[in-house]
């Protein structure tokens, strides 16, 4: 199922970013306690090429969420993916009969989660990391840090792709970002899911930014078997 598209005058791309609102329910799977919990990431990790989650801010805090149930559910149980290396080992040893199968959710897991929805009710618009737009200006204003990463231009397959120091200190960047008042400029990032169609939120000025608006949990309901 493919998250449903807004009309494009929702859409407002600038001169210098794509921004766009978010819906009016946000989705994540999550544990039953506490309620959304940010999602953080140490130093050490922080400097690692595969480590972390897509948008993280080393200091900060992110809470992810989704268009859809369906989008939340994608990534939140992409970490039961079983490589192909694993699958392959595992099919050679025969397999155990008395461990869970490659892919398989335990139920203690299931228990212990709840799909939720929330509201952000004066939220900033969001980039939208997958514009052209957003990948010009980027390419542009956010030069010496691409260099660094090694990165020559953006587009889709760089944003999408496995590297989550580039996304991190792109998110990080944009964070970074403020009014001459200090205020931020943008509430998060709408990215796309690389597991399907799902279009997904990383709420990030909420942390240290507290007039931007609050999250509240609209209602909740248990993880299926």
């Amino acid at each position: 199922m493919s998250w449903p598209r807004r009309e494009p005058s929702s859409i407002q791309v600038s001169p210098l970013l794509a921004l766009i609102d978010p819906p009016v329910r946000l989705w994540r799977v999550e544990r039953e306690n506490p309620p959304l919990q940010l999602t953080r990431i140490n130093a050490v990790d922080a400097a690692l090429d595969r480590s972390g989650n897509r948008f993280d801010i080393p200091g900060a805090g992110v809470l992810y969420a989704a268009t859809t149930a369906e989008g939340a559910y994608a990534e939140t149980l992409a970490g039961f993916r079983p490589p192909a290396s694993l699958i392959a080992k595992l099919n050679a040893a025969g397999g155990d009969p008395g461990l869970p199968a490659p892919g398989e959710i335990p139920r203690s897991w299931r228990l212990d989660r709840r799909l939720r929805t929330l509201t952000l009710p004066t939220p900033l618009p969001f980039v939208d990391i997958d514009a052209p737009a957003t990948h010009t200006y980027l390419t542009h204003h956010a030069a010496r840090l691409l260099i660094e990463l090694g990165v020559n231009s953006l587009d889709i397959a760089t944003v999408r792709g496995p590297s989550r120091l580039l996304t991190r200190s792109l998110a990080s960047w944009l964070y970074a970002q403020t009014d001459v008042h200090g205020r931020p400029l943008y509430s998060g990032i709408r990215y796309e899911s690389r597991l399907g169609p799902h279009e997904c939120w990383a709420i990030l000025a909420l942390v240290t930014h507290p007039w931007v608006g609050f999250w509240a949990v609209d209602e909740e309901h248990a993880v299926p078997a």
